[in-house]
């Protein structure tokens, strides 16, 4: 398939080179009855004068509203108007903690994004026939922690508290706690395979209603 803007012809057959025209930009088809694209450069010069502005116009009402709040600074200070100065600073320094409060806060949700959630997700998906119901449950054994100047993963205890465990140990018991069974992969619970779908007649059986059951207490936990 020929492209109709190329950089270069270098390569190319001779025959099919001499289907390309040059332009101010590299090499295109010459289509005869090709409409002519429309020249946005305008536009574009425009919209980026209008940005400029738009810049300048935000830049100089800070420096106004900057040079007014240290006008009223100084006549306080003249004046003595120590009530004055108080409100001012505390004003500046409620702004200040509120920026770095939500700088804070998105970082942390980032973190736990990153090193909990992803975690949690990947593992569900690779052990679980249903990740949404797994999902809860290894979220509640990670956590975010420090750890040589950098963020990583934490492995809980059944108890919440901090382990030494792995995430691959973590991964090992839930794959062989009987209680998640009817929903991990492969487990000895569905015989190393999933249920057969075609009990000729006999879908409602023993089986299936014990990991209805099953299913069933997992959603309890997560919900209950």
């Amino acid at each position: 398939m020929l492209k109709f803007k190329v950089d270069s012809l270098e390569g190319m057959e001779e025959a099919t080179a001499a289907m390309y025209q040059k332009t101010d930009s590299g090499y295109q088809l010459a289509v005869d009855g090709l409409p002519e694209m429309e020249d946005t450069s305008g536009l574009k010069a425009k919209n980026a004068e209008l940005l400029a502005k738009l810049k300048e116009q935000k830049d100089a009402k800070a420096a106004a509203d900057k040079a007014a709040q240290e006008a009223a600074d100084e006549a306080a200070r003249k004046s003595g108007d120590v009530a004055v100065l108080e409100k001012s600073w505390s004003e500046k320094l409620a702004a200040r903690e509120a920026e770095l409060t939500a700088i804070n806060e998105g970082m942390s949700n980032s973190l736990k994004t990153m090193l909990v959630d992803n975690v949690a997700q990947a593992m569900a998906t690779e052990i679980s026939v249903s990740p949404a119901l797994m999902m809860p449950h290894i979220k509640g054994r990670l956590s975010v922690e420090m750890q040589d100047g950098k963020h990583v993963t934490r492995v809980l205890d059944a108890e919440g508290k901090p382990s030494a465990a792995t995430i691959d140990d973590l991964k090992k018991e839930f794959v062989s706690n009987e209680a998640y069974a009817p929903v991990i992969i492969g487990s000895k619970a569905s015989g190393g395979q999933a249920p057969s779908s075609n009990a000729q007649g006999g879908g409602n059986t023993q089986g299936g209603s014990m990991k209805d059951r099953a299913l069933q207490s997992i959603k309890s936990k997560n919900w209950g």
